[in-house]
């Protein structure tokens, strides 16, 4: 089974190895190259892509974001329907329809397995960035906030995927803080309290609007670009929240 969007029918990178490579093997059938689906352009039968392919390290860290899904998903012991369209939604609308498809068979196929979160984070944790993993753990939190009803145990799998790789408590909180939208969690967010003076508020948000520029992953691809656009957003109204309420 090979690949058909330019985001995975191309070069994979680091995930062909470790916990992460055995996931995606599984989907073509064997072995697995760096080359997944090993169709040449201009080949018979080769399908052209839908837009550039990229380079290997975007396409891994994709990857690596649809299996940490897949064990949030997992972690009540039920998939709702909820969670599933979030899923494709947030693909169709990060990837494209062709590499969402890509995707899904990855989601699809880390939800029927035991997943082993330790040798995966590890293998993350040393091939992201920072900022990278932040936006990762951004992204479930709103998964587990498909449901109607956060379910606890998805909560402490976030925590756990969190922690695993290697995110302090203190950055988690204020991950945590960007959903919701009242003044406690506007200091939480900046890692402020409400006896901070602004000076200090403000060098923090600086700190902080610096620290998550998307910027700072744009060698990932556009996709995780605008995942830390929308959480520098998060920075700036918690900074701007703050103000308001001293006013």
């Amino acid at each position: 089974m090979g690949f058909t969007g330019s985001l995975l029918g191309g070069v994979i990178g680091w995930a062909v190895a470790g916990p992460l490579g055995g996931i995606v093997g599984s989907l073509i059938g064997g072995g697995v190259s760096s080359s997944i689906g090993s169709r040449t352009e201009g080949a018979p039968g080769a399908s052209r892509p839908r837009a550039v392919r990229r380079g290997g390290e975007g396409a891994s860290a994709a990857i690596a974001l649809v299996v940490l899904m897949a064990a949030v998903t997992r972690a009540d012991k039920k998939v709702s329907k909820g969670e599933v369209a979030y899923v494709k939604e947030f693909l169709l609308r990060s990837f494209g329809r062709e590499n969402a498809a890509d995707m899904m068979k990855v989601y699809k196929e880390a939800l029927d397995r035991e997943l082993d979160l330790a040798p995966i984070c590890e293998q993350m944790r040393a091939a992201l960035p920072r900022a990278a993993l932040s936006q990762l753990i951004h992204t479930l939190i709103g998964l587990v906030q498909a449901d109607s009803e956060a379910a606890e145990s998805e909560i402490r799998m976030v925590r756990e995927i969190a922690r695993r790789l290697g995110l302090p408590d203190e950055e988690l909180s204020r991950i945590e803080a960007m959903y919701w939208n009242d003044t406690d969690s506007a200091y939480k967010v900046l890692g402020a309290t409400s006896t901070d003076s602004m000076t200090d508020i403000k060098k923090k948000y600086r700190e902080l609007a610096k620290k998550y520029h998307p910027d700072k992953v744009s060698h990932l691809g556009e996709e995780f670009r605008e995942l830390a656009r929308k959480k520098f957003v998060q920075i700036q109204e918690a900074y701007e929240t703050i103000e308001k309420s001293r006013a």
